[in-house]
């Protein structure tokens, strides 16, 4: 009972710091890159085309000094990025360190390495939110995308695995896709499936930076279909707001006024700190050797002084999102998801 207690009161101590960081306008979300390693050849990514190896990534010892310098700016939603993230033997560990470190760890996988044991685990150690990508309805069309015969199947079977074990309500589990220029005409059947297997079902623009030569976002107008089936499905928890903007994200290949330094920031494989994904090659110091706050002076000068409006993907909108107006409409919206599903 002790331990029941105990957990829940460290889970509203951290609800109470992230909640005073999107009052404030202060960092929320952080992307933490913890390996460039995938099993996968996804058409849309490049990642995997470069030999990575284990010795290129940050070690355990160091994401536990990342988790406790970030603490210094608050309780920040965490997402162990990839690269597959789930490749890392020490995924449980790294959940736990940084769960120990007051943050909420977050991460989306291909669902590969998800069997009975791992679901259970990581859920156990303290992963807030686990998304699943599945582009397609078709399994054929999907593990062409994938680039892994077999990848549908064991998607599918890790979402239900999540759910299966998933200890609390808060534990979130989504299906995700990738808005494509090709299933957009999935989109309701995947989340019909989401509701099928217990799950909730989000969308995301993938970085048009990277990648494939070829764009892969929609031709046509999607946002009023969307939010169609968004008033239509409760499962369908992308953020209103996020939704309203794809029609512009995509004709004019991004969003303006960019937040990336002021409420999000990109921690690569090597602890250097960047605005985003999309300036990796841009960092403003290490976590590792640099002081935390004066790491986030520079991303804030860095985002008064640089305008960008290259992408919407779903990290970014996410957090700019909550804090459009009407905020109240999205904190609604959001806090309802958690509580219904």
């Amino acid at each position: 009972m002790l331990n029941g207690l105990a957990r829940e009161l460290h889970y509203q101590y951290r609800c109470m710091r992230l909640g005073w960081g999107f009052l404030t306008g202060r960092f929320i979300h952080c992307n933490l890159q913890i390996t460039y390693r995938c099993n996968f050849k996804c058409q849309i990514c490049d990642f995997w085309k470069v030999e990575r190896s284990p010795s290129d990534e940050l070690s355990l010892d160091d994401i536990r000094l990342i988790g406790r310098k970030l603490n210094r700016l608050g309780t920040l939603i965490i997402s162990l990025a990839g690269g597959e993230p789930l490749m890392r033997e020490d995924i449980f560990d790294i959940i736990t360190a940084l769960n120990k470190a007051r943050h909420f760890p977050i991460l989306i996988t291909n669902g590969w390495y998800v069997d009975e044991t791992t679901a259970r685990d990581i859920l156990r150690a303290g992963l807030q939110e686990i998304s699943v990508s599945i582009d397609y309805r078709d399994p054929r069309k999907h593990d062409a995308q994938r680039g892994i015969e077999g990848s549908w199947d064991r998607a599918v079977r890790a979402l239900e695995l999540l759910h299966r074990h998933r200890p609390d309500r808060r534990n979130r589990v989504h299906m995700i896709s990738v808005l494509m220029d090709d299933n957009l005409d999935d989109i309701e059947e995947l989340i019909r499936l989401s509701r099928e297997v217990g799950v909730t079902y989000m969308i995301n623009l993938y970085s048009w930076n990277r990648g494939s030569k070829r764009r892969r976002e929609p031709q046509t107008k999607v946002t009023e279909h969307l939010l169609g089936l968004k008033r239509k499905y409760p499962e369908f928890v992308t953020l209103t707001t996020y939704i309203e903007r794809l029609d512009q994200a995509i004709a004019e290949g991004g969003i303006g006024n960019c937040q990336t330094g002021r409420l999000l920031m990109n921690i690569d494989t090597r602890g250097n700190v960047a605005r985003c994904t999309e300036t990796l090659d841009e960092p403003v110091g290490n976590i590792l050797a640099d002081d935390v706050m004066a790491i986030r002076e520079r991303l804030w000068k860095v985002q008064r002084e640089k305008e960008c409006a290259q992408c919407w993907t779903s990290c970014r909108g996410f957090a700019e999102s909550m804090f459009m107006p009407p905020r109240l409409r999205q904190s609604r919206e959001f806090y309802t998801s958690v509580q219904r599903h």
